[in-house]
């Protein structure tokens, strides 16, 4: 299945696009009249989390992390974060403040300042975050600005997050890194601020919040094209492929559609991807070509196959 929008929660976005009639919706953040940009993000106890599984210090700085990915995916630079959380019974006064402390330390590395929020009681644990940035004084990223003849490079590896987690219920302490990159993921602004500086908001833009599929056929989706990688192109750290053996998985598989990696996917043109090479500090992958014919497909030497989003992460 190739191109897969259909699922719910694609349906209820659209849904509100429709019924508040508002063109700001669609993208990672909102772009404001002001040049501001807002995003929100909500974690869930037994949804987004566990908390057998991860500390409350990891869980603060993931939850303001993910949010400062957004603002990554659109270039743009975090200033402030409201922390709204309900708080279950069970949760004691020690593991809120190990909780604040992860924010806190997030907050501080990213030059973002906690301004707020709200506190309340619930049966699970749920934190929502609400970040306020600026926009980046060469411009802004949008997931529908590729443009056939542009190259798809992205930052970091993939797959990594998902085989942590894999590693964390296994008990196994022999994978260091990709849990680190599952528990503590770290928002890539600076690889963002990059382009922006060299593309000057020219192409397109996402984090791979959902997987690296998901964020291929969401830029394809609205860019109105068609994207061609290269299988034996996408990074894979060599800790991802062991523990997928391990667990019966394809490393290939996890990089795809395991999510969690919020790293950078981005399109922008064969000048501009010269001038990054040229730079001096390259911290992307070329990983594929973007086309006129529309979907997504994972090309190696021997086959081309079209990406199957039914293996992407739902949240019903």
């Amino acid at each position: 299945m190739t191109e897969n929008f259909s699922n719910r929660e694609q349906k209820l976005i659209k849904s509100i696009k429709e019924w508040t009639e508002e063109r700001l919706i669609g993208d990672d953040c909102a772009l404001l009249p002001g040049q501001d940009i807002v995003t929100s993000d909500l974690l869930v106890e037994d949804v987004h989390f566990s908390l057998a599984l991860t500390s409350p210090q990891d869980l603060g700085w993931k939850a303001l992390a993910v949010n400062l990915s957004d603002i990554a995916a659109m270039a743009g630079r975090p200033r402030y974060a409201l922390v709204s959380i309900s708080l279950p019974a069970t949760f004691d006064d020690r593991q809120f403040q190990e909780l604040y402390q992860g924010l806190i330390e997030c907050a501080k590395a990213h030059k973002t300042r906690i301004v707020g929020g709200d506190l309340t009681g619930g049966d699970k644990l749920v934190i929502s975050v609400t970040l306020i940035g600026d926009v980046h004084e060469s411009g802004c990223f949008f997931r529908s600005g590729a443009t056939a003849g542009d190259l798809v490079i992205v930052s970091g590896d993939f797959g990594a997050s998902a085989a942590g987690l894999n590693a964390l219920r296994q008990g196994s302490g022999l994978y260091r890194r990709i849990i680190e990159k599952h528990l503590r993921p770290y928002p890539r602004l600076c690889e963002s601020w990059l382009l922006a500086r060299t593309c000057q908001g020219r192409g397109a833009l996402m984090d791979a919040s959902d997987g690296l599929a998901d964020a291929l056929l969401q830029i394809s989706r609205l860019s109105g094209v068609g994207i061609a990688i290269q299988q034996d192109a996408i990074p894979i750290h060599p800790e991802t492929i062991s523990m997928a053996k391990s667990a019966g998985q394809t490393a290939l598989e996890l990089a795809l559609y395991g999510g969690e990696d919020y790293e950078l996917v981005a399109c922008l043109s064969e000048i501009d991807w010269g001038k990054i090479q040229e730079s001096g500090h390259n911290p992307f992958t070329l990983i594929g070509k973007v086309e006129k014919e529309s979907g997504v497909r994972l090309c190696s030497d021997h086959s081309v196959t079209p990406l199957d989003m039914s293996k992407t992460f739902r949240h019903w």
